[in-house]
């Protein structure tokens, strides 16, 4: 059963007694919101090699993992930074990759899943350098080909989701919106 934030969540997150219905549905939408937003963050640190806006956005950021500006309004990272992630996937998404351990996993924090397995990925390439001395040690994270998949898996997001005509069409639309936005010396949140 996923927790609950352990912060006030931001407007739309909110249930009322009064009008449940209403509000289920603006929940709904805004964890949509924040589930694109952070698909969009994991396209741009998969694909920041060969996309110059994608380097600018990555390069702006001042946050851990980028769970921040230009991705997520400062309420939205501090929801995303605090709820588990079995809230944060939605009720359709248990797992991707099938794992009995991802359930256990589910309650974590987008942070710690974050840090865990990047924790996992140093200690793996170590023990590798230890029984191999003709492997160099390499101890540095790729944010393509380690940080990206990590959140791609913590969020639940299909390899095929970032391929569909409609993720790429949203793409675009907040690409574009960013960057008016930074014209104008705002966000583009």
């Amino acid at each position: 059963m996923p927790r609950k934030c352990e912060s006030p969540p931001s407007k739309g997150l909110v249930k009322r007694a009064d009008d449940s219905r209403e509000e289920a549905t603006l929940t709904d939408q805004r964890l949509a919101a924040i589930q694109q937003r952070l698909a969009f963050l994991c396209h741009d640190l998969r694909t920041f090699s060969t996309n110059e806006d994608a380097v600018q956005r990555l390069s702006t950021s001042v946050h851990t993992h980028f769970l921040g500006s230009p991705y997520l309004s400062p309420q939205d990272a501090q929801f995303v930074q605090t709820c588990d992630l079995a809230l944060l996937r939605g009720p359709n998404v248990s797992s991707v990759s099938g794992n009995t351990g991802d359930i256990a996993r589910a309650t974590l924090t987008l942070p710690t899943y974050l840090e865990e397995g990047m924790d996992e990925l140093v200690k793996a390439r170590r023990a590798k350098s230890e029984h191999d001395p003709d492997v160099k040690r390499d101890f540095v994270l790729c944010t393509s080909h380690d940080l990206a998949p990590l959140l791609q898996e913590a969020c639940g997001f299909s390899k095929q989701y970032f391929e569909t005509r409609a993720f790429k069409a949203a793409y675009k639309r907040w690409e574009k919106d960013v960057r008016k936005a930074e014209k104008k010396g705002g966000t583009g949140l």
